[in-house]
């Protein structure tokens, strides 16, 4: 009887009792449809909605049968530390609500059996263009999001058992509301958060990370303790800048995994919002913690005993290339989206092609422009400078739309006193045609994205060029623009 009742798959409604131990309580009578009219009801006020299935994109571990989307990931490879329950994330895409809303709880349906679970993601995008940080729901409550919006996206975490067996998910309908309640600490920082923590290289080539990037050699993105900051899948939602005393490199680069060692410890955020240990200092990991003050007992959040105190983990790219790291180290990293203004989502053009998808988009540029470091606050590994005078002589960012489409355009560049007051960026389209020519001031506001303006561009490769026609004595910097 305790075998078949192990066995036993509970369906049950995930905005009413989600917790693993239910697993073995008796099987649910009535069928999923009307289990969703027990729910609590909500205020007339509330909006409701429900994510197609069919319509999210995970890794390949999560099948859409006819039944729902089920996790298998009994081929996956495990890391040696970060993941030690193995989880699979589908992302539903952006939905524009009717009205704002800063509460959403979820109503599920699932299978679930002992150590299974499925938790649910939110997140909202802010006034400033940019996502809040992932808020989840691990019980069916609700989701108290840090700013009220009209835009919001849902993300499934699907949680397999220890023998690699994941759960199933029927149906996800979602009610939100405007309540008024935020919680205190967010989004209110005037500047970046800055810690000095721990690095470790990642490596494993070969692996997929939690966002679904297969990892290649040379590869340039870093890997949070939290999912919290997780960027879709070749996203820059989410950015770090590194920098590395002993090289005196820094680099800029997005949040593409889960890692090391614990899974819930978003340590950047203050006490009230950290998920777990609240109880430690702002900035302060808890493998750290754990590691030198022998903080849970000298243990992580999975009772393993970490055997450096790292908050962060460099792929191969970023560790040898961008940093010059040799061994793991401590290095200072800058949380880019928790000014409250985050990071724009969009695709990034880097002045480093060896940055770039080529096959969405590149730089081209002649000999005439000089590669630089010297200025802090470049976005990736670097930057180009070419002197002022009467010749265009452009850097170009080319970047491919498969269909027309309305974008805007951001970039970013280093500020200092050299720089032109008029730098020229031109927009042009793929049949040719030029936008606009925009004239920027390059002695200010750098180190940051700055919105160059919208257009509607032609499906092909449309570009944005650096001129360098423009009143001579100045330099005019090309660093990277960001479509979105």
């Amino acid at each position: 009887m305790r075998s078949r009742l192990r066995s036993t798959f509970m369906t049950m409604l995930l905005g009413v009792a989600l917790a693993e131990g239910a697993a073995l309580a008796e099987p649910a009578q009535e069928p999923a449809e009307a289990a969703l009219r027990t729910a609590p009801q909500s205020a007339a006020s509330a909006l409701r909605w429900t994510e197609e299935l069919s319509t999210g994109e995970g890794t390949g571990e999560l099948v859409r049968t006819r039944e729902g989307l089920r996790y298998e990931p009994y081929a996956v490879a495990r890391r040696p530390e970060g993941q030690f329950k193995l989880t699979g994330l589908y992302t539903f895409p952006a939905r524009t609500l009717a009205q704002p809303v800063d509460t959403i709880r979820p109503l599920l349906q699932a299978e679930l059996a002992l150590g299974k679970a499925v938790e649910v993601d939110v997140r909202v995008r802010t006034a400033g263009g940019a996502w809040s940080e992932w808020r989840t729901s691990s019980a069916g409550e609700a989701v108290s999001l840090p700013v009220a919006g009209t835009e919001v996206q849902v993300r499934l975490a699907l949680v397999a058992d220890d023998h690699g067996r994941g759960p199933l998910v029927r149906d996800v309908k979602l009610e939100g509301s405007l309540e008024g309640v935020s919680p205190q600490g967010e989004m209110s920082t005037l500047a970046a958060l800055s810690y000095r923590v721990y690095a470790t290289r990642e490596g494993l080539v070969g692996y997929t990370t939690a966002n679904g990037h297969v990892i290649k050699s040379s590869d340039r993105f870093v890997a949070l303790p939290s999912r919290r900051a997780l960027a879709s899948n070749g996203g820059t939602e989410y950015q770090v800048r590194i920098c590395y005393a002993v090289t005196g490199k820094c680099t800029t680069t997005s949040v593409w995994d889960v890692g090391p060692w614990n899974t819930k410890d978003d340590y950047w955020n203050v006490s009230s919002v950290r998920e777990m240990w609240k109880d430690l200092p702002q900035g302060k990991p808890e493998a750290q913690a754990a590691y030198q003050d022998g903080y849970n007992g000298g243990l992580d959040q999975f009772g393993r005993r970490p055997a450096n105190p790292a908050g962060i983990d460099l792929a191969d790219g970023t560790f040898w290339y961008d940093l010059g790291m040799s061994n793991n180290d401590w290095v200072t990293v800058t949380y880019l989206w928790t000014t409250g203004g985050g990071t724009p989502t969009g695709l990034v053009i880097d002045s480093n092609n060896t940055h770039n998808d080529t096959t969405r988009g590149y730089i081209e540029l002649s000999a005439n422009w000089i590669s630089a470091t010297s200025t802090a606050g470049y976005y990736g590994s670097g930057y180009y400078y070419a002197s002022t005078q009467a010749i265009s002589d452009p850097a170009t960012f080319w970047f491919y739309l498969p269909a027309a489409a309305t974008k805007t355009i951001d970039a970013w560049w280093t500020a200092g006193t050299n720089r032109s007051t008029t730098a020229p960026f031109v927009v042009w389209n793929a049949s040719g045609t030029k936008l606009a020519t925009v004239n920027v001031n390059q002695q200010l506001n750098g180190g940051k994205w700055n919105t160059l303006g919208t257009w509607s561009f032609t499906a092909g490769w449309n570009k944005v060029q650096v001129s360098r026609w423009t009143t001579a004595g100045a330099n005019v910097i090309a660093n990277a623009i960001q479509v979105r």
